[in-house]
């Protein structure tokens, strides 16, 4: 009988909580690409991702590094994110102008199956 225990609870926890890990969605690439060095400042953020997006319930903030501890951040997001509708798992936002230096791409995302799900990547813009 304790044989038989352990399969059951194997099987319990792959249907219940394996799932839940893999239900949020992931970034998939971004443009600026994570970790890049670019000479101007981008216009636009780009991400995509691994899940469908609902649209409206979106966050990107981009905001220099040197603002992380900071309560309140400089974001240099023009407006509130815009999801692709021939692509809904594709989001841009629109920047303000930036000066050179290190940057933090911050998002919440809230994928079509009702998870939400935050995330970060950084890139820097060169002195030219």
């Amino acid at each position: 009988m304790r044989f038989f225990r352990i399969p059951c609870f194997i099987l319990l926890f792959t249907v219940t909580v394996v799932p839940c890990a893999w239900a949020h969605a992931r970034l998939v690439r971004s443009l600026p690409k994570a970790d890049a060095e670019l000479s101007t400042a981008p216009k636009r953020i780009e991400l995509w991702f691994n899940e469908l997006l609902e649209d409206g319930f979106n966050t990107v903030k981009i905001f220099p590094a040197t603002d992380l501890s900071e309560e309140k951040k400089r974001n240099f997001a023009r407006d509130k994110p815009q999801v692709d509708p021939a692509d809904r798992t594709h989001m841009t936002v629109e920047l303000t102008p930036m000066p050179p230096g290190d940057y933090i791409i911050e998002w919440r995302v809230l994928s079509r199956d009702g998870h939400s799900a935050p995330g970060r990547a950084t890139f820097r813009v060169r002195t030219p």
